[in-house]
């Protein structure tokens, strides 16, 4: 593959996860498009929004060219042509891909802090009874619990396919 063809499926995979689609866009700093309206030059990572839009826009283009990513690499912001180059790195490090998979899958999830919301919701329950606050509480700490809960879920669906992909065994 091409250094033009991986920057054009990159491209492909920007467009299919922005927030608006074919709209313009700076080449220099592109990930801050990913939402609309646009971050300013590279403060993508300080909203949530921004957070999941690109961490998932990150996994296709590790599902689609069958590399992982690590840490350092994905706390970067990258241009058009600076994520061509570590696509076409990451491409041609198959025993580091493993690597970082291998990491990645023998990760055990932690719930702790989901355990104790849930317990601290009992307690507000029992110390307050059924009340605006104990409502409201209920509201937040519950939206916070599904949006980690779903990130944990999610991103353990996309190392089972990652997975997959990068020994060939997907069907």
């Amino acid at each position: 593959m091409t250094e033009t063809e991986i920057k054009d499926i990159i491209l492909r995979i920007f467009n299919e996860e922005r927030q608006k689609p074919d709209t313009d866009f700076l080449e220099s700093h592109f990930l801050d498009f990913l939402t609309f309206p646009a971050h300013s030059k590279n403060t993508l990572k300080n909203t949530f929004k921004g957070v999941r839009r690109y961490y998932r826009f990150m996994g296709k283009l590790e599902l689609e060219f069958g590399i992982c990513f690590s840490i350092p690499d994905l706390d970067k912001y990258y241009s058009i042509d600076s994520i061509t180059k570590k696509v076409i790195e990451r491409i041609n490090k198959s025993r580091g891909n493993l690597m970082i998979l291998k990491r990645r899958n023998e990760e055990k999830d932690k719930y702790g802090f989901e355990i104790t919301m849930t317990i601290l919701l009992i307690l507000i329950y029992y110390l307050l009874g059924l009340n605006l606050i104990s409502i409201t509480l209920t509201i937040f700490i519950g939206i916070a619990i599904y949006w980690i809960l779903s990130s944990k879920i999610h991103d353990k669906q996309h190392n089972k396919k990652l997975t997959k992909k990068i020994l060939g065994t997907e069907e």
